[in-house]
């Protein structure tokens, strides 16, 4: 699999397992967000929004740096 590809993931998978969540839709409604955001945010359609990360850093207490340490740069609609 190629790296950018895993990159991508990083952090949806870190905030699953932070909730014991197995379903990327199931992450969706936790966070607020329609069931298909997470999917986009996985194929490259859309990026990770500020939204995103601020509602994760919300629910988790996670900062922000670390939370955007996941991802690469060009990852993340900022």
């Amino acid at each position: 699999m190629p790296r950018s590809h895993i990159d991508k993931h990083k952090l949806i998978d870190a905030v699953k397992e932070f909730f014991e969540v197995t379903a990327d839709h199931e992450l969706a409604t936790i966070l607020r967000l329609q069931p298909s955001a997470i999917s986009k945010i996985r194929r490259g359609t859309n990026k990770i929004s500020p939204l995103i990360i601020l509602r994760i850093h919300l629910l988790t207490e996670v900062p922000v740096k670390e939370l955007l340490s996941y991802c690469r740069k060009d990852e993340i609609d900022i």
